[in-house]
């Protein structure tokens, strides 16, 4: 019982230790050897607990990811809330992970460094985590739209979004002075009106867009009924 209890704080302390190495040098660049030694582990301990340093950066990433999430869900807890509070509540949390300082940050570091430099070992993770999420924003921005938008029009506007968010993350500890200035409460709150507002008026405009379309096309059905 005791060597269990071992093993499961040996795990611990390895995600941890792998989880601040990887947010901060990235996939390819972190060590077994480095990343042992930040959890005063044996330099086998990762093969003989996780398989694989592939392995172990997917648990951490998985790990960070949901703790993120649970912290801060993308609909705010109130998942039949109006699409713009939910939209709001995606920007806030999305921020929280780029912009957070505590360990929850890891997250959104670890993400930043797998945009920048991707690799293969998250493929699956991606897919199992990452997909959900991207569908349930893709729902909230098509309530918004309106009614029968184009999903090229609805994935524009995802990834639009999206990169607002992330662009304060890619920017991190190189904003404007003065944003420099501002706690991270107030900088994340501010950021998350204006990502808001912004979205929902470039959103607007979309929608605008979709119906002139499909007046357009109404009309045009109805000359051809005409003749």
């Amino acid at each position: 019982m005791a060597e269990r209890r071992d093993g499961i704080a040996t795990q611990k302390h390895l995600l941890e230790a792998a989880k601040r190495v990887f947010a901060e040098k990235g996939y390819r660049d972190a060590t077994s050897h480095e990343i042992c030694a930040a959890a005063n582990a044996n330099s086998a301990s990762i093969n003989y607990h996780f398989g694989s340093k592939e392995n172990l950066y997917a648990e951490v990433w998985k790990q960070a990811f949901h703790e993120a999430i649970n912290r801060y869900p993308l609909d705010g807890g109130a998942p039949k809330a109006p699409p713009q509070e939910r939209l709001r509540a995606t920007v806030n949390s999305l921020l929280h992970r780029m912009l957070d300082s505590s360990s929850l940050g890891f997250a959104g570091q670890i993400l930043l460094m797998e945009m920048a430099n991707p690799t293969d070992a998250l493929d699956n993770v991606k897919q199992d985590v990452i997909e959900p999420l991207r569908r349930r924003m893709q729902a909230i921005v098509r309530q918004l739209v309106g009614p029968k938008p184009a999903e090229e029009q609805v994935l524009f506007c995802v990834i639009s979004i999206i990169h607002q968010c992330l662009g304060f993350g890619f920017k991190r500890g190189k904003l404007p002075p003065r944003l420099q200035q501002m706690d991270k409460d107030t900088l994340i709150a501010s950021l998350t009106e204006h990502i808001t507002a912004f979205s929902l008026g470039g959103i607007s405009a979309i929608s605008e867009q979709v119906d002139e379309t499909m007046y357009a096309e109404s009309g045009a059905l109805r000359r051809v009924v005409d003749c």
